[in-house]
């Protein structure tokens, strides 16, 4: 406000002596028009300048800016009338909070247990059904009869045990929809939800009485319905059988010609019925107990989905960065960005926003935070705003920040220094003044 006092007080002077020029200075008349139009507007800018610095130094929001200060978030952060996000210190107990966190992943949805393979029939296998039968001189099974029936050889009567028999095999067949198949002599025989062995002895019992002394075998030909479908970004995306071992995720992966790209820039999708989970690629290498079994009728989905996060604010390389490593941690990631600005960043008040469930957020508010109401009104399967305050003027928020993993799509906001909307006011006011002195040296010799 000194600088605007002393700029109008020079050009009152000034007019002053251009309207009181005696004998000895003659003006024609257009430059003395022009010399107090140039005047006039001078005075103007000034009276401008009066009226917009006390405004723009009240409320800094006239000004332009690369990031928040520290003070316009925190304002907005803790206010407990509207608490659109939570800020939270980062300290050494909310560090650990977040290195133990796991997100839900395909253990906590389908569970590591309960599914035992086995090798059941279902509509649309294909079964090829063979009937052994005793011989006797009439056979369902066995060849047509002859006038005079052919006596068992001295060779298989030498064996114990030995009983003369034929064998038929039936044609192969699709099972019906209805889950059966034709047995000659037994009619339609339900064998779909059955293994095979005990679709032998269903067959087995439809032709007692019928056959002589009847034995079945059942074999799977090809089967359209005990498979798991991979799709996605791997090697040869199809249908996938399923056998008795009882196939992981990671089986049906490899089998499928494995991941196109790096595991760790891959998320692996499990469709079951009517639920849905989705976890990384790495972390099923990394965590045993995320290799699920997969059931037939499953689908499972790779895509390639590099993880990434943004830098924005007063950073020196403010961008869209991807991880391209399997770990990253927050110091990291300021580093990559070049840190803050020298003369604009305030690295006390550095902040990572992310969203967050409900139970985390509950684990890592201060004991007696009055916002602890406010998270246990939230609903358990949403994930909520989140700004993580870093103080790097300190040594333990380096450490913190090496502690600290940085996830998928995670924000990191550097915000201004308060001294930094001065700088700039000053810096407008300079600009104001100038011109005035320019315009004064230029008309007013």
């Amino acid at each position: 406000m000194l600088t605007i006092a002393c700029c109008y007080s020079h050009a009152q002077a000034a007019e002053r002596a251009l309207l009181t020029t005696g004998a000895g200075m003659v003006l024609r008349p257009q430059q003395l028009s022009r010399i107090r139009a140039v005047h006039r507007v001078t005075q103007r800018i000034i009276s401008a300048l009066a009226v917009t610095l006390p405004a723009c130094l009240c409320g800094c929001a006239y000004l332009p800016s690369s990031a928040p200060t520290a003070l316009e978030l925190t304002s907005a952060g803790t206010s407990q009338q509207r608490l659109n996000y939570f800020l939270i210190d980062l300290d050494p107990r909310v560090a650990a909070a977040l290195a133990e966190y796991r997100r839900p992943g395909l253990a906590s949805t389908f569970g590591v247990g309960g599914y035992q393979p086995a090798l059941v029939l279902r509509p649309g296998d294909t079964v090829a059904i063979t009937i052994f039968e005793v011989g006797g001189p009439v056979s369902l099974f066995g060849p047509p009869p002859t006038s005079v029936p052919t006596p068992p050889s001295a060779a298989s009567l030498a064996q114990p045990g030995a009983v003369a028999g034929h064998a038929t095999t039936l044609p192969s067949q699709v099972i019906e929809l209805d889950g059966t198949v034709q047995i000659p002599f037994g009619g339609r025989v339900k064998i779909a939800g059955l293994t095979p062995q005990a679709a032998e002895r269903a067959i087995e019992r439809t032709l007692a009485g019928k056959a002589l002394e009847p034995h079945a075998v059942v074999t799977p030909v090809a089967t359209s319905t005990n498979i798991v479908t991979v799709a996605g970004d791997v090697g040869h995306p199809g249908p996938v059988p399923l056998s008795l071992r009882g196939e992981r995720v990671l089986d049906v992966i490899a089998t499928a010609g494995g991941a196109k790209y790096e595991s760790f820039d891959c998320d692996v999708q499990l469709i079951r019925g009517g639920r849905v989970a989705t976890v990384n690629l790495r972390r099923i290498v990394d965590t045993p107990s995320e290799n699920v079994r997969v059931q037939p009728g499953d689908t499972v989905f790779v895509s390639f989905n590099p993880r990434s996060y943004s830098v924005l604010g007063s950073a020196q390389k403010a961008s869209h960065y991807n991880f391209e490593y399997q770990n990253l941690s927050l110091a990291e990631a300021i580093a990559r960005s070049g840190g803050g600005t020298d003369n604009i960043t305030d690295i006390g008040a550095i902040y990572l926003m992310r969203y967050e469930p409900r139970d985390l957020i509950r684990q890592i508010l201060p004991p007696g935070d009055p916002r602890q109401a406010s998270a246990d009104a939230l609903s358990p399967d949403g994930n909520y705003p989140v700004a993580y305050h870093v103080n790097l003027r300190e040594a333990q928020g380096y450490f913190l920040s090496q502690a600290v993993q940085m996830r998928d799509k995670d924000t990191l906001l550097m915000t201004d220094a308060q001294g930094t909307e001065l700088a700039k006011l000053l810096n407008i006011a300079r600009g104001f003044t100038g011109i005035y002195f320019d315009l004064k040296r230029t008309y007013y010799k």
